[in-house]
């Protein structure tokens, strides 16, 4: 069995979407927004509001930023952020963050959503992001995400929200498939777990304190990993 069982039936996925994102995905976007150098020099947090393990928060930590991670149930992997200890350890709470009215502290918000098990959740996800951040909203989300296809009802909400509404600042596709394995089975898979990602995605990032005009959406290929998962600098990629 493949590592990526997150495109086959519901029957295989986590019931709450809880599908582990490997850390050098988060690594990328970091890179790409020039190491969270606005988050650094404005002092501004990063918050993880489905932060299941915690992955994604890594690349903020381990630059120094404040981060913040909360989901709907604990299974933070406080172990992950151990080892230097001049950095702050994660602030984690235990919120729905579609009910969640306020963010814990100034911040982007950088996170892996839910994206099916309730309908629309993640376009739900990432309007609400767009009310709580103060600076970046960064959605990691299947290529796919971005054409949904012949729902007439779900094209046009998501086609308001990126042509009028508001337009990200930017749609990084990558270019190599990560592994998404649900959290509850990386055990089981062992070292299968994060081999063999079926599914394209990208980061969709909106500036929410410089709103993006419509029709001005760039977009940024993420360069493939070298050897050994390391991480490929864009400049190199040119």
């Amino acid at each position: 069995m493949r590592g990526e069982i997150t495109s086959g039936k519901k029957s295989k996925r986590h019931p709450l979407d809880w599908c582990v994102d490997e850390h050098w995905c988060a690594e990328q976007l970091a890179i790409a927004l020039n190491e969270f150098g606005f988050e650094w020099e404005a002092d501004l947090a990063v918050w993880d509001p489905s932060c299941g393990m915690g992955n994604t928060l890594q690349a903020a930590w381990q630059r120094g930023i404040r981060t913040y991670g909360s989901d709907l149930v604990d299974n933070f992997a406080w172990s992950e952020f151990e080892g230097l200890p001049a950095l702050p350890q994660p602030k984690h709470f235990i919120a729905d963050f579609l009910e969640t009215e306020e963010a814990p502290d100034d911040c982007s918000i950088v996170c892996n959503p839910p994206y099916s098990y309730i309908d629309g959740i993640a376009e739900r996800f990432v309007r609400h992001a767009l009310k709580l951040a103060t600076k970046h909203v960064c959605m990691l989300l299947p290529v796919k995400w971005l054409a949904p296809g012949v729902d007439q009802k779900e094209w046009s909400n998501r086609s308001s929200l990126f042509r009028k509404e508001h337009p990200p600042l930017a749609i990084m596709p990558m270019s190599q498939r990560p592994s998404m394995p649900p959290g509850d089975m990386i055990g089981a898979l062992g070292s299968r777990a994060f081999k063999g990602g079926m599914v394209d995605y990208c980061w969709i990032v909106w500036d929410v304190s410089r709103p993006t005009a419509t029709n001005e959406t760039r977009v940024l290929w993420l360069p493939p990993l070298i050897k050994n998962h390391e991480i490929q600098p864009l400049e190199e990629a040119k």
